[in-house]
């Protein structure tokens, strides 16, 4: 059987704020797009020193049952994180404010990648962060994973990149919540 949409296992209901329906909305148009199977957004918190996961996510369409269920477990198990600048892919996208490509997060130290231990388990493979920048601070970070090994494929940052600089336009008068 196959798998058709990016049904939420957590709700999207009081933390469904503008920004959070705005990031899902971003995250299932890269992935419809691109080849990435799985996309997540991260936030700062509230003093903007760690950042979260946020609840928009989603998983691509027409993957395979078994293919959705270890995305979703992938999601489930990322609940728990918190991360400080620098600190696992999203974190040091958030420092450093560029993108980061990931060849294999399952082959990457547990210090460099904090969830390989997960990716592991769950056929994690490549993965890809950038950073949403609006007014010169990191609204967000999202990222991307497949659960095949790439090296950096141009096409696929550049695409992601576009979709994320629109975004980017778009949303360049948001009311920060951390502003």
């Amino acid at each position: 059987s196959r798998f058709d949409g990016g049904i939420p296992v957590k709700s999207i209901d009081a933390t469904s704020t503008p920004l959070v329906m705005a990031l899902k909305t971003l995250l299932v148009s890269v992935c419809t797009i691109t080849e990435w199977e799985y996309g997540e957004s991260w936030l700062p918190n509230s003093t903007g020193t760690l950042l979260e996961l946020s609840p928009a996510w989603c998983i691509t369409t027409n993957l395979d049952l078994h293919k959705a269920i270890s995305w979703m477990q992938f999601q489930i198990c990322s609940q728990s994180f918190v991360l400080s600048p620098g600190e696992g892919l999203p974190g040091r996208v958030w420092q450093s404010q560029k993108f980061e490509w990931l060849e294999d997060a399952a082959a990457a130290s547990d210090t460099y990648f904090l969830r390989n231990q997960i990716a592991k388990a769950l056929s994690v493979k490549t993965g890809f962060g950038i950073p949403i920048i609006v007014s010169d601070r990191v609204l967000a970070v999202v990222v991307f994973f497949r659960s095949r090994t790439r090296l950096p494929h141009p096409l696929t940052i550049a695409q992601t990149q576009e979709i994320v600089s629109n975004f980017q336009l778009k949303y360049s008068r948001w009311d920060s919540p951390f502003a």
